[in-house]
């Protein structure tokens, strides 16, 4: 439980420089989707999505906010 009392706290600090929990968040969803897109291409199911950077940039955002959701402070 320690990892996310971690990820509850609103800004982490790295050195003397605080950086804001979303920021964070918002970096994780990023990546999630990156993944995510990843494996679809390759699966080569983005065949069958009409737009794949629209694509992607929903899913970063869905991302995001759920982890947001989830690590909220």
């Amino acid at each position: 439980m320690a990892i996310l009392d971690y990820f509850r706290t609103p800004e982490f600090q790295i050195g003397d420089f605080l950086m804001p929990w979303g920021m964070i968040i918002s970096a994780m969803g990023f990546l999630a989707a990156w993944f995510v897109v990843l494996e679809l291409e390759r699966r080569t199911w983005t065949r069958h999505i009409w737009h794949v950077p629209l694509f992607f940039v929903a899913l970063a955002v869905l991302f995001g906010c759920l982890l947001g959701v989830l690590f909220a402070p």
